[in-house]
This record gives C-alpha cells, sequence and structure tokens, in this order.
C-alpha cells in the first residue's frame, strides 16, 4: 500500500508529539524508565517517540494503544499528546513542540492536574491507587 501523504506530513505532527511527551513527563517528575513501567511500553520506545525516532527512515508513529497507554499512566486526556487534534491534518503540524497546548477539552481543570506525582508512585511499582488522589492526600 503507498502512503497517499509524503513522510514530511508526519514528521512535524511526531516533532510536536515528542515535545508534548517529554514536557509531561517532566512536568510529572517521571523518568522515561518509571513512564515506560506505568504505561506498559518499553523505555525505548519512550525514547524513540521522544526523540521522534524509529529507525534511520522513519520518525516516530505510534500505535493508538500506545497513545492511550501512556495518557493513562500520565493522568492526562489522550488529547493533549496528540498535537493538532483540533484541526484538519495540513502539510505541517502548527503545534509549538516544546509547549502544552491549548485545546478545547477540559484539561487541565484543577491545579493537581499538572502537579508532579507523590514520589510513592515515582519511585515504587505499578500501584492501583490514583497518582493525583495521593498527591493531593499527601500535600495535606
Amino acid at each position: 500500500m503507498t502512503d497517499v501523504l509524503p513522510p514530511s506530513y508526519w514528521a512535524s505532527y511526531g516533532f510536536a508529539l515528542a515535545g508534548r511527551l517529554r514536557s509531561l513527563r517532566a512536568m510529572r517528575g517521571l523518568t522515561q524508565r518509571r513512564l515506560a513501567e506505568l504505561s506498559g511500553v518499553s523505555r525505548s520506545l519512550i525514547s524513540n517517540l521522544e526523540r521522534n525516532h524509529y529507525n534511520s527512515s522513519r520518525s516516530a508513529d505510534p500505535t493508538l494503544s500506545t497513545i492511550y497507554r501512556i495518557a493513562h499512566a500520565l493522568h492526562v486526556p489522550p488529547a493533549v499528546l496528540l498535537p493538532g487534534g483540533e484541526r484538519i491534518v495540513a502539510k505541517r503540524c502548527r503545534d509549538v513542540p516544546t509547549a502544552l497546548p491549548s485545546l478545547d477539552v477540559t484539561w487541565p481543570a484543577a491545579p493537581e492536574d499538572t502537579a508532579r506525582f507523590c514520589e510513592r508512585y515515582l519511585l515504587s511499582g505499578p500501584v492501583q491507587a490514583d497518582p493525583v488522589v495521593e498527591l493531593t492526600l499527601g500535600n495535606m
């Protein structure tokens, strides 16, 4: 199957995704390894996405399940990770790759939405508790 649009279309979207992912991970205080553990994907996949690089000839192109797994681990709506999600696909993504997006989604809705995760969530193995609830309770 031939790609209808050239790879250059997707590289700019991957670059914007990389910036969003890196910013969100840093904002939450997570290492790549810890984000990989929490999301159930490999650390090398997180690294590849943050560099917008899969191999020498392709930019990052994550699956839908990967986006949702990472969004779940970061405790954000999936749309926050997706650049240009609110507009028709253009030749180039117009996102500023190092800034968090301004979307028509209700996020962040409260200060804890952009807060660093609690230390237990950052350091321990996968937990069942909500990292934001723990963060809120831990700061009381």
